[in-house]
């Protein structure tokens, strides 16, 4: 009982700790640049503008995904990344945060490619289509293989399985209505989800 409990806590730190951050995050980002934009903003134009602080923060957030996809920036990032690797729960909650969020990202390769339903033993499951291969056997043939990203807790806490392509079914539900799903526990499926041939 004691390790459930204990299981069930570090799962829940996975999913709370994580999303805390990030708006813990961007609320002292907006509150900071909105501290240094408003008085600029009652200098020039005469009055405080409202919602300055708010185009500050996307175009700060937009500006940093830019600079930081390039070559030099980039490896400095990952330099950071790999220092805070280092830091007990620190490195832990970053890595988990930039991985998941990475994934949703179209620039990132590969990242979630797709909204999918997987057949695993005794059950169907919603997950994301993460990549696809080909498995070649000792007997000499070859069969068409996937990871997909099953989500166990929220979208925080997940397992990759490899499936046949044929357990796969992919659908057209975009990764928007996927994350959705995933996050109202089912409940916002639509009445009809329909089978996306795979390219």
């Amino acid at each position: 009982m004691t390790s459930l409990l204990r299981r069930r806590f570090v799962a829940g730190l996975a999913v709370l700790v994580p999303i805390i951050l990030t708006v813990k995050a961007l609320h002292w980002l907006f509150t900071f640049l909105d501290g240094l934009a408003q008085p600029l903003a009652k200098a020039v134009a005469g009055r405080p503008i409202s919602g300055l602080g708010f185009v500050l923060t996307l175009a700060v957030v937009l500006m940093t995904g830019l600079v930081f996809s390039l070559g030099p920036f980039k490896r400095l990032l990952e330099g950071f990344g790999e220092l805070l690797d280092f830091v007990p729960l620190v490195g832990t909650v970053y890595g988990t945060t930039k991985k998941v969020l990475a994934g949703f990202s179209s620039d990132s390769q590969p990242g979630f490619q797709r909204f999918v339903l997987a057949r695993l033993p005794g059950r169907t499951t919603p997950g994301f289509l993460t990549g696809q291969f080909v498995l070649s056997r000792a007997d000499g043939t070859q069969e068409s293989m996937c990871t997909v990203y099953v989500p166990t807790n929220h979208l925080y806490v997940g397992d990759v399985v490899v499936l046949p392509a044929a357990d796969v079914i992919e659908t057209d539900l975009t990764l928007e209505d996927g994350i959705g799903l995933v996050l109202s526990g089912g409940a916002s499926v639509p009445p009809t989800i329909g089978e996306r041939r795979p390219k």
